[in-house]
């Protein structure tokens, strides 16, 4: 063989070596690009995620917002259940301390609620806002409703057994509670302010009738088509019961001072329809009467909170937030994370 075509031959190994050899070594430097870019982007997002565990609101959100002795419920579970249900914060304290109790209490009488009976409430909720439906229409009508609430399923079933347990014990405390009890033959008249309640109050006192004053003057429907006479009424039913001490210990056929009435719905202080002024006048009175079915909801309610309220008393109950318990800074910054939720 000649020596320029060993050289060509020679030539052409050299560049097959070279063009074997040129790939991999781009692609072990591409891995290493690629490997240096992930570690890079893989440690912003470890910077991102500390940030962002460390940051006020999320060191917020794992806040105790309620503890019952050894039970405690999260700032991020509580705002979950505020954004659900639509309760004003201050209200949702109080419903998931009565839950906590109840479920407490029903330990302590080994009560429980079995999936099933968990699943036949729901469907029956889901039956009343959608009349009857198939169990494929039930699951799809559950999936919506978690979805829309933002709660987790275990959290909705949660609730949904402290409901039923609250209903066992509601329908207890009820069969024990008496249906007779202390009550007065009601007149009211009601009025748009202060001044014109004296001047109808002196009308009265002057002999004018309270039947006819009430007829015509009254702003309370009732009252106006009833000449007044709100029949007979339980202690504790009337106005919910703010006014007993008053209307109780009122004499036969006496005209009660102006009583201001206050419009909770109204939250402007300068309305001037925040408050309402009644004039009361009891014209019978009896010690024992047998409570009109149309009060012992109402009875039966009170009996049942009553019930809660005492066993408050047997627990440790917190209300914890940012600063000191739950605060009006507490409050306002719940509020404002809602807000941010319906956005």
């Amino acid at each position: 063989m000649s020596k320029s075509k060993r050289r060509k031959i020679d030539k052409k190994a050299a560049e097959q070596t070279a063009e074997l050899q040129a790939p991999e070594g781009g692609l072990q430097g591409k891995r290493t690009a690629i490997i240096i870019t992930a570690v890079f982007i893989l440690l912003i997002a470890i910077i991102v995620l500390i940030n962002h565990y460390f940051s006020e609101d999320q060191k917020y959100y794992r806040i105790n917002v309620v503890t019952v002795d050894d039970v405690s419920i999260r700032m991020d579970e509580f705002i979950r259940r505020c954004h659900a249900t639509g309760s004003d914060p201050m209200s949702m304290l109080t419903n998931l301390t009565q839950e906590i109790i109840i479920r407490k209490e029903a330990e302590q009488l080994e009560l429980e609620v079995s999936p099933q009976a968990i699943d036949e409430k729901l469907m029956e909720m889901a039956q009343g806002m959608s009349g009857n439906i198939t169990q494929i229409e039930f699951r799809e009508w559950y999936r919506q409703w978690i979805n829309e609430s933002g709660l987790k399923d275990e959290e909705y079933r949660e609730i949904t057994a402290a409901s039923i347990l609250a209903s066992y014990f509601r329908e207890a405390i009820s069969a024990i509670t008496p249906t007779t009890a202390e009550h007065v033959h009601l007149q009211v008249i009601l009025l748009d302010t202060e001044e014109e309640a004296i001047k109808i109050k002196e009308r009265l006192d002057a002999g004018e009738s309270f039947a006819d004053l009430a007829s015509e003057l009254s702003t309370d429907a009732i009252s106006r088509q009833e000449g007044g006479d709100y029949g007979w009424i339980p202690a504790g039913v009337a106005f919910d019961g703010r006014f007993d001490e008053i209307l109780f210990d009122l004499d036969v056929g006496i005209i009660s001072e102006p009583v201001p009435l206050y419009n909770t719905s109204i939250t402007d202080p300068n309305s001037p329809a925040l408050v309402n002024f009644y004039l009361f006048m009891v014209s019978e009175k009896a010690e024992a009467r047998e409570i009109d079915e149309r009060y012992l909801n109402t009875i039966y309610s009170q009996a049942f909170m009553d019930w809660i309220n005492g066993k408050m008393r047997d627990y440790d109950v917190g209300f914890h937030g940012i600063n000191n318990g739950f605060d009006s800074t507490t409050y306002s910054w719940v509020n404002w994370q809602l807000q941010k939720l319906v956005q």
